[in-house]
C-alpha cells in the first residue's frame, strides 16, 4: 500500500529533479497534479504531452505505479532507459522493483545488476548481492500458513488491524450511516477512519464506527491498544498543518478509556510538521511504544523506533531498531509480539518477492537479529502488509492488495501452523597441537591515506612525527624506537607500521631524489579544506625531511576517487564521512611503489618485519553450531575442564565461534575439557548440547618462522584481486615453502549487515584461494594444503579495532598465513 507514509512519495519525486529540461504548459500542470496527489489527472496531463521531458517520464511512471497500474508503469520505464537520455542509476532500479511487482523475476534481476555497476557502494546493492540466491526458497509455499479473504471487505481500502479485548479494529475508507464524505485526491476514495468488528471463527462480522470522536476530518488509523483495552494510540493526519510544503503530516494521538468514553486525543510529544510518526505499536501494558517515522537521521525513507514512558506517563529517548530491521527503503507497521520475542514489521528496503513484504526477527541479547522474510504465501509480488498475531501465533491478520481480493487493499485471516524447529549439530575442532607462539616475517601493506579528524586540517597526535634531528636515524625495519603515543594491544606493530607512514614516505623520497607525489586532499566542506589538509603534509615532508617542494603537488576536492560515503544510517554515514576526510597519496615513482604495479592510483610499496604471532590463526579452536543462525535468537558454552571451573563464552548468533586455544587453557600445557552449548530457539525453548575436546599446548621451534601477506580492500569493494593478481602468483607463491600449509581468513569492517559481511569476506579470501591454488597448479605444484576461513566483523577476531577510520580500512582485508610443514 502506496499511500501510507505520504511525505515518501513526494520526497522521492523532488529527489530526482536533477536536470533542467524545458516543459511545457502541460506537462507543468502534470506537475501540479503530481504533488496534489491526483495521480489520476496527472496521468492524462503527461499523457497528452508529445515530448515529455526525462523527469516528466519518471513522473508518469510513479504516476502509473501509485495507482496500482504497473504494466503501465513498466512500459513508461522501459521507454525511458531505452532513449538513454539522461538516464541515471535510480531508473535502473525503479524499473527492476517494477518487473518484480509485475512477477518478472529474471528480467528484474538483469536490471538489479545494471545498477549494481553502477551503484556497487549502495547498501541496495549489497542487500541483493547477499540475498538473491535465496528467491526461490521464498517462492515456495512451505504449508506453514492457510489464508482466508474475509468477507467483511468491501471494494473500499480495509487494512491495518489490532486486537482489541476480543475483536478486531481496522482502518477502512468505507463510509456508512450517512456519514459526510471527504474524498482523498490519490484514491479517489474517502479519508480512512477507525472500524471494529466481531470475530466469527476465522471471518469478522458487523463493522461498526469505532468512536466518533476519535475520527476527523482526515486519516485515521491504524490502532494499537494496551493489553487491558483502555489505553489507545493511533495515527491520525495532522489536522492544523499550515505549512507551505503541501505535505499533511502524520502523527500520533493517545486516549484513554474513561467512565465508559475515550477521551479527547492526546498528541505524542515526538509530533513535528516537518516529518511523521505513525503506525503505532503498544506493548501490553502501555509503556512502550514502537513506531514509525521519516525523522532525520534515520536509515533511508521511513525507519522503526522503539520508546517508553514512565511510570507518570513522561516519554523518554526514542530508539533506532537499527540496521538489521530498517533499510534505505521504508519500514513501517511494527507488531511486537512479547511471549515469543519476535518482531514483525512491513518493508519494501529488505530483499523481497515485489511491493512491500512482511519480515520477522527475534529480540536477542545485542539487540533484534537479522530480518528474514516470512516468504510466500504470506507474501507475494503485490503489497503484502501489516501483519498481527496472537500470543501462541497460531493466527492472526494482515493486509494485501493482491489478486483475487474485493478491490484495492483487504483484509485476510492467516492460520500459522508450527514450523519444525531446525536441527542444530554442535561439534569442537581443536588443532592437534595448540602453537603458543611463531615468529612471522610479514609484508605489510602500507596504506596510502592520511585520515584527517573533523573539523581540523593540522594531522592527527596520532601520527608519529619526528624531529628533524631524528631523520637520519630513521630505518622502516626499526621504527618501535620512534613510537611516542599509546597503541591498542592487539595489532600493534602493524599500526606502528602505518601511523610512521608519513615518516616511510619522506624516508624513500630523500633517497630516491626523482621520486615525486601528489598529495589530494577530499574534505566535506570543499576543495579548500582538503587543500589545507594536503599543505599540512607537504610543509612536514618538507620542513622535517627537507624533500624539495617543487617534489610535491597538492590538490583540494570534495571527495576521493574511491568515496566510501554512501546512503544508510546516521551510523554508517558518519564512519563512511570519517573515511572520505583523508589525504591521498598518488606517485608514479616505481621507488615508491608496490612492486608490478605503476600509476598514480598504485598502492604505495609494502613495509616488511619480523614479529611474534601471541595467537597464531592455527592455534584457534572452532566451536561449530552448525543451522544455530535459523534456529537459535542467541546461543552460549561453557566449558569446564577437570577440576570443574568453568569458563563463559558468549551470546552468539553465528553457526562458527574461533577462540585462540591459548586462551582457554590459560598458563595450563594441557587440558581435557567438557564443553556445552545452551541454546535458545526462536520459539523460546532451551537446546542443551556438549561435547568434549582435549588441547595440547606445542612451543614452537625457534629457528621456525611462518610468512604473512595482506591484501586491502576500499569500502564494499571486490575488485581488489584484480590488482593484486601478479602479486600473488609472482611474489607469494614462490616464498612457500615445500609441504607448506596455508592459512587464507577473511575480515571486514563493522559497517554493513553482518550476514552480509560475513559471506564478502569468505569470498574475497576464496578468490584469493583460486588465483594461488591456479599458480601453484601451473607451476607443478600439488604439495600446498589451504585452509579458508571468512570472520566477516567478527570483533573477537578482527585484526584492528574499529575506533578509527584506518582501523576499519586495514579490517577490510584478506590475510595470507604461510605455515611451514610441522
Amino acid at each position: 500500500m502506496k499511500k501510507l507514509f505520504i511525505p515518501i512519495i513526494i520526497i522521492l519525486g523532488i529527489g530526482i529533479n536533477v536536470f533542467a529540461q524545458e516543459k511545457s504548459n502541460k506537462e507543468l500542470k502534470g506537475d501540479k497534479y503530481f504533488f496534489n496527489y491526483s495521480f489520476d489527472k496527472s496521468i492524462d496531463a503527461y499523457t497528452s504531452v508529445k515530448e515529455l521531458t526525462t523527469e516528466g517520464q519518471r513522473r508518469l511512471a510513479e504516476s502509473y505505479y501509485n495507482l496500482d497500474q504497473n504494466i503501465a508503469s513498466e512500459a513508461v520505464y522501459l521507454k525511458l532507459i531505452s532513449e538513454k537520455k539522461e538516464v541515471i542509476p535510480e531508473d535502473f532500479y525503479n524499473y527492476a522493483m517494477i518487473l518484480k511487482i509485475n512477477g518478472k523475476y529474471n528480467e528484474a534481476g538483469k536490471w538489479m545488476e545494471k545498477f549494481i555497476v553502477l551503484m556497487p557502494n549502495d547498501l541496495r546493492s549489497k542487500n541483493y548481492l547477499a540475498n538473491k540466491n535465496n528467491l526461490n526458497n521464498l517462492l515456495i509455499d512451505q504449508g506453514i500458513y492457510t489464508i482466508e479473504h474475509l468477507n467483511v471487505n468491501t471494494d473500499a481500502l480495509d487494512f491495518g488491524t489490532s486486537y482489541y479485548k476480543d475483536k478486531i479494529v481496522f482502518a477502512s475508507t468505507r463510509s456508512i450511516n450517512n456519514m459526510i464524505v471527504r474524498n482523498y485526491n490519490w484514491t479517489n476514495k474517502p479519508f480512512w477512519d477507525i472500524y471494529v468488528s466481531e470475530v466469527d471463527g476465522n471471518q469478522l462480522k458487523d463493522p461498526e464506527v469505532f468512536d466518533r470522536r476519535l475520527n476527523g476530518k482526515l486519516h485515521d488509523g491504524p490502532v494499537s491498544f494496551s493489553n487491558d483495552g483502555n489505553y489507545l494510540a493511533f495515527t491520525k493526519n495532522n489536522p492544523h498543518d499550515k505549512t507551505k510544503d503541501q505535505i499533511v503530516e502524520l502523527r500520533i494521538y493517545f486516549s484513554n478509556f474513561q467512565d465508559g468514553d475515550w477521551s479527547d486525543p492526546e498528541p505524542f510529544i515526538l509530533n513535528n510538521e516537518k516529518y511523521s510518526v505513525g503506525h503505532p505499536c503498544l506493548t501490553s501494558d502501555g509503556l512502550t511504544m514502537y513506531f514509525v517515522s521519516d525523522m532525520p537521521g534515520g536509515y533511508g525513507g521511513t525507519d522503526i523506533y522503539r520508546i517508553s514512558r514512565d511510570a507518570k506517563g513522561l516519554w523518554g529517548k526514542a530508539e533506532n531498531l537499527g540496521i538489521n530491521v530498517n533499510s534505505t527503503g521504508d519500514e513501517m507497521f511494527p507488531f511486537f509480539e512479547e511471549k515469543n520475542g519476535k518482531l514483525f514489521f512491513t518493508s519494501n528496503g529488505h530483499y523481497g518477492l515485489g511491493g512491500l513484504d512482511i519480515y520477522e526477527c527475534w529480540i536477542n541479547e545485542p539487540g533484534f537479529g537479522n530480518a528474514y522474510n516470512v516468504g510466500f504465501p504470506l507474501n507475494t509480488r503485490f503489497d503484502d502488509y501489516a501483519f498481527i498475531g496472537n500470543n501462541e501465533l497460531t493466527k492472526g491478520y494482515f493486509s494485501s492488495n493482491r489478486e483475487g481480493g474485493s478491490g484495492g487493499d483487504d483484509i485476510y485471516s492467516v492460520g500459522i501452523k508450527a514450523p519444525d524447529e531446525p536441527e542444530v549439530l554442535f561439534s569442537v575442532y581443536s588443532p592437534e597441537n595448540i602453537a603458543t607462539e611463531r615468529m612471522v616475517r610479514e609484508t605489510f601493506p602500507l596504506r596510502n591515506y592520511i585520515f584527517f579528524n573533523i573539523g581540523s586540517t593540522d594531522i592527527p597526535e596520532r601520527y608519529i612525527l619526528l624531529r628533524k634531528d631524528q631523520v637520519n636515524d630513521f630505518r622502516e625495519d626499526r621504527l618501535e624506537q620512534f613510537v611516542t603515543i599509546d597503541l591498542p594491544g592487539r595489532s600493534k606493530r602493524q599500526l606502528i607500521v602505518y601511523y610512521n607512514v608519513l615518516n616511510i614516505l619522506g624516508d624513500r623520497m630523500l633517497k630516491n631524489a626523482s621520486s615525486s607525489i601528489k598529495l589530494i586532499g577530499s574534505s566535506e566542506l570543499g576543495p579548500d579544506d582538503g587543500s589545507k589538509m594536503s599543505e599540512s603534509v607537504k610543509t612536514y615532508l618538507t620542513s622535517i625531511f627537507g624533500i624539495d617542494a617543487s617534489r610535491i603537488s597538492v590538490e583540494g576536492r570534495y571527495k576521493p576517487k574511491l568515496p566510501s560515503e554512501q546512503p544508510g544510517g546516521i551510523l554508517e554515514l558518519e564512519l563512511l564521512r570519517e573515511g572520505d576526510r583523508r589525504v591521498s597519496v598518488e606517485s608514479s615513482s616505481p621507488a615508491l611503489l608496490m612492486e608490478y604495479l605503476s600509476g598514480p592510483d598504485a598502492p604505495l610499496k609494502p613495509v616488511q618485519f619480523v614479529a611474534s604471532q601471541t595467537a597464531p590463526i592455527d592455534s584457534y579452536v572452532a566451536f561449530n553450531a552448525t543451522g544455530a543462525n535459523k534456529a537459535f535468537s542467541s546461543w552460549s558454552m561453557e566449558i569446564s575442564d577437570e577440576k570443574g571451573e568453568v569458563q563463559h563464552y558468549g551470546p552468539y548468533t553465528h553457526d562458527t565461534v574461533s577462540i585462540p586455544g591459548k586462551t582457554i587453557l590459560g598458563t595450563r600445557p594441557m587440558g581435557d575439557f567438557k564443553v556445552t552449548m545452551i541454546g535458545k530457539t526462536k520459539l523460546n525453548k532451551t537446546v542443551i548440547q556438549d561435547t568434549t575436546v582435549r588441547m595440547v599446548l606445542w612451543n614452537l621451534p625457534e629457528n621456525e618462522e611462518g610468512l604473512r601477506f595482506s591484501i586491502i580492500y576500499e569500502f564494499n569493494d571486490s575488485e581488489a584481486i584484480k590488482i593484486y593478481d601478479k602479486y600473488l602468483t609472482d611474489i607469494v607463491l614462490p616464498k612457500i615453502p615445500a609441504n607448506a600449509s596455508v592459512i587464507i581468513h577473511g575480515y571486514t569492517d563493522v559497517i554493513g549487515e553482518e550476514a552480509y559481511n560475513l559471506n564478502l569476506s569468505l569470498a574475497r579470501a576464496n578468490d584469493v584461494k583460486q588465483i594461488m591454488e591456479k599458480g601453484l597448479s601451473k607451476a607443478g605444484r600439488s604439495d600446498v594444503t589451504f585452509e579458508v576461513h571468512g570472520f566477516g566483523e567478527d570483533e573477537n577476531l578482527s585484526q584492528f579495532n574499529n575506533k578509527y577510520p584506518e582501523e576499519r580500512f586495514y579490517n577490510r582485508t584478506v590475510i595470507i598465513d604461510i605455515i611451514p610443514k610441522k
